[in-house]
């Protein structure tokens, strides 16, 4: 989507949450690996606005430390909370945010406490809005059972003629079954016109941003639909439960999705993929698997089961058995990691190498064809091609002060039980003896044993 200097998006997270019962405001409740917020901020930072504008209110200094320390630099540089003074609706909200707001064109609307939507979606969304300029596009979609959605009330022509409250609908009002999203598309300039007439309604006395979309429409303003095809897009999220169906309808998409793609998924209920997770086709998926962040899996590799993979790159045809725990880390193609295994970040396993049961890599790049097959740990090391790691094996890699690096040469072959002293390098094609605990370097072809000769002495006899 091309930047539009001249687009704001708005994020309305200044809610108390009260059916969550809980001290945490409920923007900032997880959904899967982040919080309902930076799930939709990051959704539409997808669209480039020019300006990402964040209404805060209950508990503002912790939702905007949160948010700042999650986003990163690239998005937080464009984003400006605001804090809303007279938390009485999202009218009131937009009031409060508008000496930012009108310095832009457009501006989109949305709830920080529903971030189903697709990002797809709000970027077909924002190209309806730019290619019929509206002064309000309004995100609607069908329900069975519309319950307490504002009904979309539409003219001859199609056009939204009014949104009616639930509470406010007659019985063929209420036999409507296409509802507000609560997500928003609006000309800037009307949308200050139509906030400055609001009154307060309800038991409440609050300030409904619907009712601007009815001003927009008084004065004689055109007001559209942008109707969902899939309604699940527009769910909000207001208790514990809701947010459990949430997690279960996301994952249900991506399985989907996924599989439509050509990818296995043998157990969709019971596999927990990420939105932002790209798998290849041919590759299986096995129940259990969270697979987190934007983790990339190419084609033809075996997942599972069990295990946890967040923000990896996993090249095609390399397998990671059961019960694993991968984190920002690399598997080239044809490597085999696991079972019980567990990549730290920065790891960099090689093309065919292996990396067995109760191994522990951190920081260290596994060569092509090398072996650690089980119960060792490997950090801070360069390791060449076609090495084997004998069980049990540790780099020392760290002196109280710093972290020090271990070099071990190709074709090299790492006896059971050693420790490797960091600094220290071994040579290509060395060998360490079991048992030894290695503090100088090794050259290449050499054997080397640092453990005490073995003494057998006889046993007294016992009195008895």
């Amino acid at each position: 989507m091309p930047k539009n200097n001249k687009f704001a998006a708005v994020v309305l997270a200044a809610g108390l949450g009260t059916r969550m019962k809980s001290d945490l405001p409920k923007v900032l409740h997880y959904l899967g690996d982040m919080s309902l917020a930076e799930r939709a901020i990051r959704k539409i930072a997808a669209l480039n606005p020019d300006q990402i504008i964040v209404i805060t209110g209950h508990r503002a200094d912790l939702v905007e430390s949160e948010l700042t320390k999650k986003l990163g630099p690239e998005i937080i540089a464009k984003t400006v909370f605001i804090r809303q003074k007279l938390l009485k609706g999202s009218g009131r909200a937009v009031q409060e945010a508008m000496h930012e707001i009108r310095k832009h064109q457009s501006v989109m609307i949305l709830c920080g406490d529903a971030p189903l939507f697709r990002a797809e979606t709000a970027k077909k969304m924002f190209g309806y809005y730019i290619k019929h300029s509206p002064d309000c596009l309004v995100m609607t979609a069908e329900l069975p059972e519309p319950g307490s959605y504002g009904r979309i009330k539409r003219n001859h022509s199609g056009d939204v003629s009014a949104i009616v409250e639930a509470a406010d609908a007659d019985a063929w009002e209420k036999a409507i079954k296409e509802v507000n999203s609560g997500t928003y598309f609006f000309n800037a300039k009307a949308l200050e016109k139509a906030v400055k007439t609001l009154k307060k309604k309800g038991s409440k006395e609050e300030y409904y941003l619907t009712d601007a979309v009815e001003n927009i429409i008084t004065a004689g303003g055109k007001a559209s639909a942008f109707k969902l095809s899939d309604a699940t897009e527009m769910t909000g999220i207001n208790s514990r439960a809701d947010l459990a169906a949430a997690y279960a309808m996301l994952n249900k998409r991506k399985a989907a999705d996924l599989m439509a793609a050509g990818v296995t998924v043998v157990d969709p209920s019971n596999t927990y993929i990420e939105e932002n997770v790209a798998i290849g086709r041919d590759t299986v998926v096995y129940p259990g698997v969270f697979i987190k962040g934007n983790t990339v899996i190419g084609k033809g590799c075996k997942i599972g089961p069990a295990g946890v993979i967040e923000d990896c790159v996993i090249d095609e045809g390399a397998v990671v058995k059961y019960s694993c725990a991968l984190e920002k880390s690399r598997v080239r193609s044809g490597a085999i990691v696991g079972p019980f295994a567990r990549l730290r970040p920065l790891s960099d396993i090689g093309p065919a190498a292996e990396i067995g049961n109760f191994a522990e890599v951190k920081k260290s790049r596994i060569g092509r064809g090398s072996k650690m097959h089980h119960h060792s740990y490997v950090g801070d090391t360069d390791m060449g091609e076609k090495v084997n790691i004998g069980a049990g094996t540790i780099t020392c890699n760290y002196d109280g002060v710093h972290k020090n690096r271990t070099v071990i040469g190709a074709g090299a072959f790492i006896g059971s039980n050693t420790n490797l002293v960091a600094p220290v390098n071994i040579g290509a094609g060395a060998y360490t003896a079991a048992g030894s605990t290695i503090t100088e370097d090794v050259p290449g072809g050499a054997l080397g044993i640092a453990r005490a000769r073995q003494v057998v002495k006889q046993l007294k006899k016992r009195p008895k």
